[in-house]
């Protein structure tokens, strides 16, 4: 198990800033019971224990809100461990990290696959990363084309499966890249 490094805070007698720590900023996950977008309906998971862990240590405990955010505290360079608690023991645990890559085109199915899985679409588990992204598929699989009908029955669109120019422009603008 590795330790974390120690964190010392002094006030420093005049300055303008002596209380504040730069911190990375959090990281927001939403346990939904659904996919969805802001200003929908509420889909999140309400009264649900977590805790946060780096490096072995717990650094974060909480309990969700109606909305199931968890601003979740990741290193910069590392990752962060989410892990959601039943009668105080885990029953679920999610990597954390933050990645300076690009996504990739929105014209191409794999920066489809990265925009539907940031907006919280289940894609499935195939690909490299296991994460459902998978950049070398030469046809879209059940669990891509699954989410693509969720995502356009979400937003009014009509359901045919195809990712057309205006679900392309919705999935940039709701995924932020």
């Amino acid at each position: 198990m590795s330790t974390l490094p120690a964190v010392i805070s002094r006030l420093v007698p005049g300055s303008a800033a002596f209380n504040t720590l730069a911190l990375p900023p959090p990281v927001p996950v939403l346990l939904q019971m659904s996919p969805g977008f802001p200003g929908t309906d509420p889909r999140g998971i309400n009264a649900l224990d977590f805790q946060v862990t780096l490096a072995g240590r717990v650094i974060q405990t909480g309990r969700t809100g109606p909305d199931g955010k968890v601003d979740v505290r990741v290193p910069v360079g590392g990752s962060s461990l989410l892990q959601l608690l039943f009668n105080g023991a885990v029953v679920a645990t999610y990597e954390v990290s933050v990645s300076a890559d690009p996504l990739a085109a929105v014209t191409t199915q794999a920066g489809q696959q990265q925009r539907l899985r940031l907006l919280g679409y289940q894609i499935g588990h195939s690909g490299p990363d296991g994460n459902g992204v998978d950049p070398a598929a030469a046809s879209p699989v059940l669990e891509f084309e699954r989410s693509v009908l969720d995502f356009q029955a979400d937003n009014g669109s009509f359901t045919d499966a195809a990712v057309d120019a205006n679900m392309r422009t919705q999935l940039t603008t709701q995924a932020g890249a």
